[in-house]
């Protein structure tokens, strides 16, 4: 592996002091109460700094969503029983649920928002982590004969997501007025048990 220059250290830095200060006037006030110029204060960046890292405010969004592959990475996905899949599933929609309710609703709000507004490559990408947890998950279980094989590993991932995000934005639509993990255990279960 390449070792990393100064420069691109430093643009890291950056990168992530501006994310770090604008996640903690998120949990401040809402997001649409915060502007570029607020954030680029309490990260001591100029609006231009601003803009080299992040297309727009949304894809501040988008930069926090992605350090929830870097959580699933670190500390689900390492820690996973493949001893019984169907729960396992279970508890790994579960952790993006209290992922979800961690965040909050206004941040959750606005991550489904950025993904209208900045496409959604990055959120429907198989190449995440969060995602290619759960294919792994589904293989294993086709492998052991937990799970059928009438339906593709990949059609599964992509019903099982399609599942997981319903809940959450239904959850966030809600206002929270349910617990995450207990519609989302109810929901996947009732799914598993079809396959």
């Amino acid at each position: 592996m390449k070792a990393k220059t100064s420069r691109t250290l430093q643009a890291e830095n950056t990168k992530n002091r501006i994310l770090d200060e604008a996640l903690k006037l998120m949990e401040q006030k809402n997001y649409d109460d915060i502007s570029i110029k607020e954030i680029c204060k309490n990260s001591g960046v100029s609006v231009g700094a601003f803009y080299h890292h992040f297309i727009s405010k949304s894809g501040i969004v988008v930069a926090a969503y992605e350090r929830t592959d870097d959580f699933f990475q670190t500390n689900i996905i390492k820690k996973i029983d493949y001893s019984n899949i169907k729960k396992a599933i279970v508890l790994y929609l579960c952790e993006q649920g209290a992922y979800a309710e961690y965040a909050g609703i206004d941040i959750i709000r606005n991550i489904y928002k950025a993904q209208m507004d900045n496409g959604s490559m990055f959120f429907l990408s198989k190449d995440r982590a969060l995602p290619k947890g759960l294919h792994d998950l589904i293989v294993k279980g086709q492998e052991t004969g937990q799970l059928s094989k009438s339906k593709d590993a990949d059609q599964i991932t992509d019903e099982l997501l399609i599942i997981s995000r319903g809940v959450i934005y239904n959850w966030a639509l809600s206002s929270g007025n349910y617990q995450i993990s207990d519609k989302m255990t109810a929901i996947v279960c009732g799914f598993l048990e079809s396959l």
